[in-house]
């Protein structure tokens, strides 16, 4: 009976904790146009803004080969609160406006006054987050489903100074900002391992029963 316990809890737990890492840790990766950039980042559901995940965290490196600019991501630039503000739009003081957000169905809104694109796993704000110690800051966001080109990801650097790598920003520009690149998301691996190690677990003491039963009837 002991056994038929532990098996179901086994299974429950497999289950039950598995889809919540997945949930809550994403991997992420963007190249393109010099700059490369990976790491993951944690989220939680936005209570404010309609099917949005806060970004709470982010970790990883950061290149721009443009600029000579590489380092470690060491976390979010300044947390955006979302208490008194929607969406919480904030700045950096180098000119890169964010909001950490994540639409994890791909359908950013229209939250920009004037800018007509939208859809993508980040909004036009997108998240910023620093890189290395010398006072960069790095930002990866969505420009949007553009006709011709589907959905455009960007990425951005900016120290306190300024604008150091961010092709075309403005009200004024003739096309979206950044440097366009490949945008990859994919759940942490260590989530599929909890729930593999868990079944494999479930699997090892239904074994472990059935050599009892026939050891029982020799």
């Amino acid at each position: 009976m002991k056994i038929n316990c532990f098996a179901t809890l086994a299974l429950v737990a497999a289950v039950a904790l598995a889809p919540a890492a997945i949930a809550d840790q994403l991997d992420f990766s963007f190249n393109g146009n010099g700059i490369s950039t990976s790491g993951s980042f944690t989220y939680t559901p936005s209570t404010i803004v309609p099917g949005a995940e806060e970004i709470t965290g982010i970790t990883g490196t950061f290149s721009d080969s443009n600029v000579g600019v590489s380092g470690a991501i060491m976390g979010l630039y300044s947390p955006v609160s979302y208490v008194n503000t929607i969406p919480g739009v904030a700045s950096t003081t180098g000119g890169l406006s964010y909001d950490d957000l994540f639409f994890p169905g791909g359908n950013s809104p229209q939250d920009c006054a004037g800018y007509p694109f939208t859809g993508g796993v980040f909004d036009i704000f997108g998240v910023a987050f620093n890189v290395g110690t010398a006072g960069y800051v790095g930002e990866i966001w969505s420009n949007g489903d553009i006709p011709g080109l589907g959905t455009v990801y960007a990425a951005g650097l900016a120290n306190a100074d300024g604008l150091v790598d961010n092709p075309n920003a403005g009200p004024s520009a003739p096309v979206p900002p950044g440097e366009y690149g490949d945008l990859t998301i994919t759940p942490e691996p260590s989530s599929v391992l909890l729930l593999g190690s868990g079944l494999f677990g479930l699997a090892g003491l239904v074994k472990e029963r059935r050599n009892r039963r026939k050891a029982s009837r020799s």
